[in-house]
């Protein structure tokens, strides 16, 4: 039986890779399962940044032209719930691809639509609750032009407010970062005497914003970082600052079978090494082929369907909240670490996720603003 599966997949200048990442992650998914019943016929389409309204067009045309049975698609969150509207009105499934870095609304919500996230302004708020409970109450906000233009930071504040902490120093760097010493920002660190930071920045200007604070001699102040900023896919030769954390509801050096297989076959079948795109691809395969293994096709009310199920992926244990969000039953406090000349977020505390729709409701009423592509999709 075919099954035509439409895939729009977007571009990245931090991983130029992610669509064939993300390809690859969900192929090797797709292909371990018992499904093979069912031989898929992959429609792909490139979709530049996800901001264009012609990506809806292209759904469109996916499922009346092509009469897909299933889409995934990454997609602007100013977009969203106009293809939720196209979800609704023909009835059809849709997986939407996100990092998470906005936070969804209750216009979001269909029984046709599955958000498969990696849930960054979740660990963005536990960062803000956590660093309050265990690092200090006085925090320093840093981020980057580009990155400061999410929910990132604004997920970390409600965090980190709900918990008693205060903002005592606030730094946006300047859009051509290339050209930015840093020195205003550790400047302001020096004044303001934070106890903890907050790090939200990326892909190279990351990497300089790293080393700064490794050079400053304030690298003893613990730092909590967005995932991004220490992934070990973007890490060059730098100094690393003494106590530098992160958040995140992945880890790929955890000590968990469900990652050690994902991590030992993605290298064996490919000869290389992850990214985040290919975990999201693999979470998407494991996510279908687990429809075609218990009902032998994909249900329209895809949503729905995995309200009240619990499925196992390569982050563990996975649920589906109020919205259809994917949510691991665990996140990852991980600290930056060199071994051997390559970097590892080297897993150190487990956290409970069940606090995670909390920030639905803080959010509800907050517009989008800032920028519309999805986030890294640059």
């Amino acid at each position: 039986m075919e099954l035509k599966i439409g895939i729009l997949l977007p571009k990245s200048d931090m991983f130029p890779r992610l669509a064939i990442d993300f390809l690859n992650g969900f192929k090797l998914s797709f292909n371990q399962s018992d499904t093979h019943n069912h031989i898929p016929k992959f429609i792909i389409e490139s979709i530049g940044n996800a901001t264009d309204s012609s990506l809806l067009q292209r759904v469109e045309r996916m499922l009346l032209q092509e009469e897909t049975d299933v889409i995934v698609c990454f997609c602007s969150y100013f977009m969203l719930d106009s293809l939720v509207t196209i979800a609704n009105s023909y009835r059809k499934p849709i997986v939407h691809v996100t990092l998470g870095a906005r936070v969804l609304k209750s216009t979001h919500y269909s029984p046709y639509v599955l958000h498969v996230s990696l849930n960054l302004c979740q660990t963005s708020y536990l960062s803000g609750k956590y660093a309050a409970q265990h690092f200090g109450k006085k925090a320093a906000l840093l981020s980057s032009f580009y990155d400061g233009g999410y929910q990132l930071t604004e997920s970390f504040f409600q965090g980190f407010t709900d918990h008693q902490g205060e903002i005592v120093y606030n730094y946006v760097s300047p859009m051509d970062y290339k050209l930015e010493s840093f020195d205003t920002m550790i400047a302001g660190l020096q004044q303001t005497n934070p106890e903890v930071l907050f790090s939200v920045f990326s892909y190279k200007e990351g990497n300089k914003v790293l080393a700064k604070l490794a050079q400053s001699g304030l690298d003893s102040i613990p730092t909590v970082a967005i995932p991004l900023m220490t992934d070990e896919s973007n890490e060059t030769e730098v100094q690393l600052p003494e106590n530098f954390y992160s958040i995140a509801s992945w880890a790929f050096g955890e000590d968990s079978k469900s990652m050690d297989d994902f991590n030992q076959n993605y290298q064996n079948k490919y000869s290389e090494t992850p990214t985040i795109f290919s975990l999201l691809g693999d979470e998407v395969g494991a996510i279908l082929s687990y429809c075609l293994q218990k009902e032998s096709s994909i249900p329209n009310q895809l949503g729905t369907y995995f309200s009240n199920k619990t499925l196992f992926a390569s982050r563990g244990e996975l649920r589906f909240s109020q919205y259809n969000e994917s949510i691991p039953r665990f996140f990852k406090l991980r600290k930056l670490e060199q071994t051997e000349g390559n970097y590892q977020n080297a897993v150190i505390e487990v956290l409970d996720s069940s606090f995670s729709e909390i920030i639905y409701k803080k959010m509800e009423e907050l517009p989008y603003t800032g920028w519309k592509n999805p986030y890294i999709c640059t």
